[in-house]
């Protein structure tokens, strides 16, 4: 099992990054964000990797960090859920925002992400919530000190506006640690020229 690569990127593509660890060059799928990351700092990096065996071919997915590569593994376990399905899952919302959905039991919040419908989203709550309680640091919803739902309409109005939605809940979250709490508008104004500046790096 091929459990870590480290080396420089030396291409990247639609969901994958080519990793060259000693000149070999290993194609490693990835989430959108971890290659934008990856793309944006030159030099040696370390990708966590689960390598999928069929007949036919090996492939490896990666991400950069560990707590991401677990839910990708709890994922994949649930049933009629394959990898390409959780890859797109961690790449429209951060892990521990999806961990905190299924634990929380919040169908509504599953249900706006590509590729999950009312009836997976019930079946990944079934088959994930204790699992993830059992095997994942506890992760509790409005860790920013802004209360969950205000945090999810600001997450959803960026989302509106056209911003994706993993880089609008990271934004929110970046900006509570900044501003502390604040109500809905305060905290939008704040995300928007977030979002902004760093489109501008």
């Amino acid at each position: 099992m091929i459990s870590q690569l480290c080396g420089e990127i030396v291409a990247t593509g639609d969901g994958f990054v080519v990793l060259d660890v000693g000149g070999v060059g290993y194609r490693v799928n990835m989430t959108t964000t971890d290659i934008l990351s990856l793309s944006s700092s030159p030099g040696k990096k370390t990708v966590h990797t689960h390598l999928i065996v069929r007949e036919d071919a090996l492939t490896l997915y990666g991400f950069l960090d560990t707590f991401d590569l677990e839910v990708f593994q709890l994922l994949i376990a649930v049933n009629r859920v394959g990898p390409q399905l959780a890859l797109s899952i961690l790449s429209q919302v951060p892990a521990k925002e999806f961990v905190q959905a299924v634990t929380g039991e919040d169908e509504k919040r599953l249900t706006r992400l590509s590729g999950i419908g009312p009836r997976n989203a019930k079946r990944l709550i079934l088959e994930l919530k204790d699992r993830m309680k059992e095997r994942l640091p506890v992760v509790t919803a409005g860790a920013s000190g802004v209360a969950g739902n205000i945090r999810e309409d600001v997450a959803d109005a960026l989302v509106a506006l056209g911003f994706p939605p993993r880089e609008s809940y990271d934004a929110v979250d970046e900006t509570c640690r900044i501003t502390g709490p604040a109500d809905s508008q305060v905290l939008l104004k704040a995300s928007l020229l977030h979002l902004k500046e760093r489109k501008k790096r």
